[in-house]
């Protein structure tokens, strides 16, 4: 006995897993083990150990690993436990036995009962590929529904769409775990593939509840559904899903074939950023995801060209502040190629793309990528949106009524040379420049930066940049920097004489009007 279990036991299982693991054999509920990782197919790190169990009634040895324990395992010891029946195995002979051949060859078998055979693994590759049309030909029926419901305008396509998920889900379950999970729910089963088939982190947005956020809405707000306000979101899902079903299903068909073959498809080359080597202080900086070129300019100054970009950062909620440190080095840097950037979490463009969707739906774009290092999903864009950006304007961190009056006082009506504080002319210029950014863009930067703010200004009317540009050029550029550096400093510090007066009425009158 203990030379049967011997394997088994050199596992190191946590001890009541090895004990249900026995005692099912014992009762000869289970007649074959398993143990490994997925079929790695594009070559991605992964720590997912599967157990997978032959067993002859699911039924029954789910009484013994229920859905909870399943789901405790999984969490706790990043190891997960699926159920293989003759049913299961039945179709991997009809569909190519791919599965049999490269995910359960490529494993461990902990156990075998002596009168089980070890399911057939010869592979054909050609059944696979008949799989894959019948897939199709599923997806297009299903899609034929999905578009009927959108041309008649019913009330309730969302729902429809995410029935819609499961069945191509159901076939990637199929092909990596050799059987469906539909004892999981949606985000569940989402969730279990992200950490073992990358494409799938492509396409769902997640909060920081671990929740997608589409999914989460629509189940919380019965309304969101029934306008199908994510409609045109999840037809992109859909689209994008199936892609990942078909490029599986190819890899597989490929990869299942006794001699390999070279693939006929020319892969495209990517443009690669020419001053990419001049961002590696910013993308070696912690929580970076992506980074996306959304603008540049040219410009000449003293007889030199002086090249422009402006970047978007995607990075992750937890490192935002400590992005802005790095961003702001570069605002200040003076050389022949600079950088404008901005920096958000993904999350939070999702939460507020209501609010910004003029803005970021043109600057995030698959063809302004310049750097990314994973699989990240699209923002989900709502069909239904009413851009305002008064709404937005009560999120400024003072209210404009406040700095006109600061502004009055100190500048517009200012008739001699007078004192003001760093703190707070630095104040005005950055609440009145993420306005004039909010009024001509319908996003409001977060930044506080006067550079960034600056430089986001040109960019944000460019038809007046030229004019704007000037007024900058007027106002003195050490009385910038200095109020920049010392935006703490409350007491009256910097003394404004007339000719400084009378620049910054200009400025100010231009991004008032």
């Amino acid at each position: 006995m203990e030379t049967k279990f011997q394997l088994l036991k050199e596992q190191k299982f946590p001890e009541n897993l090895e004990k249900k693991l026995i005692s099912s054999i014992t009762d000869k509920q289970v007649t074959t083990i398993w143990y490994g990782r997925v079929y790695n197919l594009y070559n991605t790190l992964h720590n997912l150990k599967v157990l997978w169990l032959r067993v002859k009634d699911k039924a029954e040895v789910t009484k013994v690993f229920s859905k909870e324990y399943i789901k405790a395992l999984l969490d706790d010891k990043n190891t997960h436990i699926v159920l293989l029946d003759d049913n299961d195995f039945e179709l991997q002979d009809e569909i190519g036995r791919s599965f049999t051949k490269l995910c359960l060859g490529g494993v461990l078998l902990l156990y075998r009962d002596d009168n089980c055979e070890l399911p057939n693994d010869y592979c054909y590759s050609s059944d696979v590929k008949k799989y894959k049309l019948k897939y199709i030909e599923t997806y297009k029926l299903l899609s034929s529904y999905s578009d009927d419901f959108i041309k008649e305008e019913t009330s309730g396509v969302s729902y429809l769409y995410l029935k819609f998920f499961e069945y191509d889900l159901s076939v990637i379950e199929t092909m990596l775990f050799g059987t469906t999970n539909t004892q999981f729910n949606l985000t569940e089963r989402l969730l279990l593939l992200e950490r073992i088939f990358a494409p799938i982190k492509t396409l769902f947005i997640k909060t920081d509840d671990n929740l997608y956020y589409i999914i989460d809405s629509i189940k919380r707000d019965s309304e969101t559904a029934l306008y199908d306000d994510w409609a045109l979101a999840l037809e992109k899902v859909q689209v994008k899903l199936h892609n990942i079903v078909i490029q599986l299903l190819d890899k597989i068909e490929l990869d299942s074939r006794p001699y390999k073959i070279k693939s006929k498809g020319k892969t495209k080359k990517k443009k690669v950023f020419k001053y990419l080597d001049k961002l590696l202080p910013l993308i070696k900086s912690k929580g970076v995801e992506e980074i996306y070129k959304f603008h540049e300019v040219v410009t000449f100054e003293n007889e030199s060209t002086v090249k422009h970009f402006y970047l978007l950062v995607l990075t992750t909620k937890e490192e935002v502040d400590e992005m802005k440190k790095v961003i702001d080095r570069f605002s200040c840097k003076d050389d022949n190629v600079r950088f404008t950037i901005i920096a958000h979490s993904r999350l939070f463009i999702q939460r507020y793309s209501f609010e910004n969707i003029h803005f970021f739906e043109n600057v995030i774009k698959e063809e302004n990528i310049i750097y990314s290092n994973g699989y990240y999903p699209a923002i989900h864009w709502m069909d239904n949106y009413d851009c305002d950006y008064s709404e937005t304007a009560f999120k400024l961190d003072y209210p404009i009524s406040k700095i006109n009056k600061l502004i009055k006082k100190n500048i517009i009506n200012s008739k001699k040379e007078g004192f003001i504080s760093t703190n707070k002319l630095h104040r005005c210029l950055y609440i009145k420049l993420q306005m004039y950014v909010l009024f001509h863009t319908n996003y409001l930067p977060h930044t506080s930066n006067l550079n960034t703010l600056l430089s986001l200004a040109l960019y944000a009317d460019n038809d007046n940049a030229p004019k704007l540009n000037v007024l900058i050029n007027q106002i003195d550029s050490f009385l910038l920097t200095y109020t920049q550096k010392n935006i703490q400093q409350k007491d009256n510090n910097l003394i404004l004489d007339n000719s400084t007066i009378d620049s910054l009425k200009q400025f100010f009158d231009f991004i008032d009007a």
